[in-house]
């Protein structure tokens, strides 16, 4: 296989936009904005962050800036997706539920900083490891909320006839 394929097969394995994609493509289609923005924003962020991360991990030697990094990315992330919730770009309980799924993220982030470099304890090891991929998992789930509701949703009959 050329390298340039297995390349963008690693990539997309590795991103959870290809997980979203789908998502974004109903919204769209369906014309929800406001899931839509939040799906597209959300993979915007995915993707980035999956630019980053090689990258991040060569050039953070002392392995403390890329903690700082991610904490930043979810924090601008929960500012934007607030934003948008109070300007009605998305939908408000989509966009409170998302901050609160991942308000947990940049606190884990910062504890593994101060764990790993400052107490040079490895305690937040297991919770790293186990709660950053739920909390990611979660978030792709929140983004998919409108559509698990319109689908469960009963279409209403009208009777007045």
């Amino acid at each position: 296989m050329p390298d340039w394929f297995v390349e963008i097969r690693i990539f997309l394995s590795n991103s959870w936009v290809f997980i979203l994609s789908p998502g974004i493509l109903i919204f769209y289609f369906r014309k929800d904005w406001p899931a839509f923005r939040f799906a597209l924003i959300t993979a915007a962020f995915f993707l980035y962050g999956t630019f980053i991360y090689s990258t991040l991990r060569e050039l953070d030697e002392p392995y403390i800036w890329r903690y700082v990094v991610w904490a930043f990315n979810d924090l601008a992330w929960m500012a934007l997706i607030a934003y948008l919730g109070i300007k009605d770009k998305v939908y408000l309980w989509q966009s409170v539920l998302g901050q609160l799924v991942v308000l947990g993220a940049p606190i884990l982030q910062l504890f593994r900083l101060v764990d790993r470099h400052l107490w040079d304890l490895s305690y937040s090891t297991m919770m790293y490891k186990t709660l950053l991929p739920v909390i990611n998992i979660t978030t792709v789930v929140v983004c998919y909320l409108p559509l698990i509701y319109l689908l469960q949703r009963k279409p209403q009959v009208n009777i007045s006839q």
